[in-house]
């Protein structure tokens, strides 16, 4: 994802909205947990986001990031990425259903689409199932580390 400024402004804004939406009040450790989120540039555990929290402000609990973390996620502001890693989440702005691919060396997330979704369901129909949704994760090395690793004659 972007990290710039402007894409930083808009994570805020659309996770202060989720949190009016849901009738909850924009307190000062919210605001905190928000301005560290939006500043996450790889996908990131629950613990990596509270200790980031936590050197914000120290006073923040585990508890109260927690669940403002689910929140976003059940708004799909959050998401959570499904892999051998520990569990991970992503900030992700995206509209509409994506897919992530995530580089295995540095944790680079880039969202993509597919033109044809509904080859996956005809796939799923032969083995008799109906789909509903569905989770799409592909892992890679992402062009910079390629470049890095062609350098160093990997």
């Amino acid at each position: 994802m972007d990290t710039g400024d402007g894409t930083r402004k808009a994570a805020l804004a659309q996770m202060e909205r989720a949190l009016d939406e849901q009738g909850l009040r924009s307190t000062a450790p919210r605001r905190t947990i928000l301005r560290v989120l939006a500043s996450m540039q790889h996908p990131f555990t629950p613990t990596e986001l509270t200790e980031q929290v936590a050197a914000a402000d120290d006073s923040i609990g585990r508890a109260s990031v927690y669940r403002l973390l689910q929140l976003l996620r059940s708004r799909d502001i959050v998401e959570r990425l499904h892999g051998p890693a520990d569990e991970q989440y992503l900030l992700c702005l995206e509209e509409g259903h994506h897919h992530h691919v995530v580089c295995e060396v540095c944790g680079r997330t880039q969202s993509f689409t597919l033109e044809d979704t509904d080859a996956i369901a005809r796939a799923v129909e032969r083995l008799g199932y109906r789909m509903h949704d569905h989770v799409l994760q592909v892992y890679g090395c992402c062009p910079e580390c390629l470049s890095k690793q062609d350098a160093n004659g990997r």
